[in-house]
């Protein structure tokens, strides 16, 4: 894929070295539809057990090999551990590889997604979320590492488009669900603010930060935090949005680029309008 691995500095990312990714995100030709019998499931487990093992006597790298078989026969358990030992490094001497663990993360909510949303495990979901919310935060760069942050951005939406009613959830479920939500909105939130900064308008970042604050709190301290922030983010970015339409109330004219947006005249009256001149602005005022 062509993502760059970087190793986190006190200061900034330093770019170590640029290398593919060894396996596919997804497997297109792969039966959603699949059922997991239960001599693999049975399976899946043992070799979890067998992971967990070597990691507490310190055989990182064994662990490592059986977990990424646990994740060939479709273990999402097993693909977030990958992603979580990527994002954090397996020891000392290894450093962590943001792209792999968020390729990891991938699969596991790949896996996840593929049964119905009644099943899906919430909890699961909220883990991998949370540590993907941090390597867009902090370890991605928006244009070197933009083929692995959009798949990510599909990926979330389509998990908030599908999740669980709230009315038939307990009180513990619905925390999470709003979690979810907050973390997702806030990631698409910081997706539309750097493109904001391309183009000039941030309208649709400041409506994703603002939904962030309408979902929570939701009494999980990462997501309340990131509901404190994007309530900053949006008080940052709030001013920068015209508030009225870019149409001349008056002659009718539409201005199309933020440039032109921003010289209208905007009706000291009533502030619901706009006007491209002053004599159109004049004109306007006569029927105040």
């Amino acid at each position: 894929m062509g993502l760059i691995i970087t190793k986190e500095n006190s200061a900034t990312p330093q770019i170590l070295n640029e290398k593919p990714l060894q396996f596919p995100i997804f497997k297109e030709n792969e039966d959603p539809n699949q059922e997991t019998d239960s001599s693999t499931l049975i399976l899946i487990n043992d070799l979890l057990r067998e992971a967990e093992r070597k990691m507490r006597i310190d055989e990182y790298g064994q662990a490592e090999e059986i977990l990424k078989l646990a994740t060939d026969f479709g273990s999402p358990y097993s693909a977030s551990k990958l992603g979580y030992m990527n994002l954090r490094g397996l020891n000392s001497t290894q450093i962590p590889n943001y792209a792999l663990s968020a390729a990891y993360y991938f699969i596991a909510l790949k896996f996840i997604i593929t049964i119905p949303n009644t099943e899906w495990n919430v909890s699961l979901i909220l883990g991998i979320l949370e540590d993907l919310t941090d390597l867009y935060r902090f370890h991605f760069d928006y244009q070197r590492d933009s083929l692995i942050w959009n798949h990510g951005i599909k990926v979330m939406k389509f998990i908030d488009n599908n999740l669980k009613d709230v009315i038939t959830l307990t009180n513990k479920e619905i925390q999470k669900i709003k979690a979810l939500r907050i973390h997702i909105a806030f990631c698409l939130a910081l997706t539309a603010e750097i493109e904001g900064k391309l183009t000039g308008d941030y309208k649709e970042a400041v409506n994703f930060y603002h939904k962030c604050e309408k979902v929570g709190p939701c009494e999980l301290k990462i997501a309340d935090k990131l509901v404190k922030k994007a309530h900053t983010r949006f008080r940052l970015l709030e001013p920068r949005v015209p508030r009225v339409l870019p149409i001349c109330a008056t002659c009718r004219f539409e201005a199309k680029d933020l440039k032109t947006i921003w010289n209208l005249l905007v009706c000291s009256k009533c502030q619901t309008v706009a006007c491209c001149s002053r004599e159109c602005l004049k004109n306007h005022l006569k029927f105040h």
